[in-house]
C-alpha cells in the first residue's frame, strides 16, 4: 500500500541522475513546487536498488536521461532493469529531449511517464502526482505534433482496418488504448505476458501503426471499448 491510497499523504519518489549539480538541482526545483512530494536524489540505479532490499520501495521512480535519446543502448538497459526489478513501481522518464519518437519508445519500454524538461515545475509536479494516482502521462505538446504530422486515419479508409482483429485482439487493443502495461493486460486478461507481446505485435501490424501512441490516434471512436472490455474472462486472484 502507497502513500497514494492515503489522500493528502506525501508521494515518495526516487530521482535518479548521474550528474551531482543537475541531480540536486531537480530535487529542489521539485520539491518546491510541491511540498507533497517527498523526494530522494541518488546517483545510479544501482543504489536505488540497494536502498530497497533493507526497505519499503517508494511510490514512484524519476529516471532522468538527460540529453541522451531513449533508445540508446545505456538508456534502455536502465530502464529495464528498474522494470524488471521494480515492477509495481511507476517508472517516469525526466529528458531534455521532446521528441515524440523518444515519448513513445518511453511508453513502450514500459515507462508510464515521460516528462521533458521544458515543462513548468509546477506542470512536472502535477504530472508525476497523475501518474502516482495510476495514470500514464505524455506531454500535450507531443501528441498535438504528432496529431499534425499524421495524414492519415483510419476512418479514411473504405474498410476499416480493425474487422481484420480477433475479438481477444480488439480487448488488448481497449486496455492498450487506456494506458496499460502488458503485465497489467496479462493478469485481466488471465494469459501470459508473452502471449499480450505476440497480440500487440499483431495489432500494431493489422493496423499499419508504428507504435502504442499512434495506435491510439487512429484508433480513437472505431470500436466499442466499453464491450471490448466486458468481453475478458474474469482475472485470477492474485497469489496471496
Amino acid at each position: 500500500m502507497s502513500a497514494n491510497d492515503f489522500p493528502g499523504q506525501p508521494v515518495s519518489i526516487v530521482l535518479i541522475d548521474r550528474r551531482p549539480l543537475t541531480r540536486q538541482c531537480l530535487r529542489s526545483w521539485l520539491q518546491g513546487s510541491q511540498h507533497d512530494l517527498q523526494i530522494v536524489a541518488v546517483s545510479s540505479c544501482g543504489d536505488l536498488l540497494n536502498d530497497t532490499r533493507s526497505g519499503k520501495s517508494p511510490d514512484l521512480v524519476l529516471l532522468s536521461i538527460g540529453g541522451e535519446p531513449v533508445t540508446a543502448p545505456e538508456v534502455l538497459e536502465r530502464i529495464h532493469r528498474l522494470t524488471r526489478s521494480l515492477p509495481e513501481v511507476p517508472l517516469i522518464l525526466l529528458s531534455d529531449r521532446d521528441d515524440l519518437a523518444d515519448v513513445a519508445a518511453a511508453i513502450d519500454q514500459g515507462a508510464r511517464g515521460y516528462i521533458p524538461t521544458s515543462l513548468e515545475p509546477s506542470e512536472a509536479a502535477a504530472a508525476i502526482q497523475y501518474v502516482a494516482g495510476g495514470g500514464t502521462f505524455v506531454p500535450a505538446a507531443s501528441l498535438v505534433r504528432f496529431a499534425q504530422a499524421s495524414k492519415r486515419s483510419l476512418r479514411d479508409l473504405d474498410k476499416t482496418p480493425l474487422e481484420s482483429l480477433t475479438p481477444r485482439e480488439v480487448e488488448v487493443l481497449a486496455r492498450l488504448r487506456q494506458g496499460k502495461p502488458n503485465k497489467v493486460i496479462a493478469y485481466e486478461l488471465d494469459i501470459c505476458e508473452s502471449t499480450v507481446k505476440v497480440f500487440v505485435r499483431q495489432i500494431l501490424s493489422k493496423l499499419n501503426a508504428v507504435n502504442r501512441t499512434e495506435l491510439a490516434y487512429l484508433t480513437e471512436g472505431q470500436f466499442d471499448a466499453s464491450q471490448a472490455l466486458t468481453g475478458a474472462r474474469r482475472p485470477r486472484p492474485l497469489a496471496s
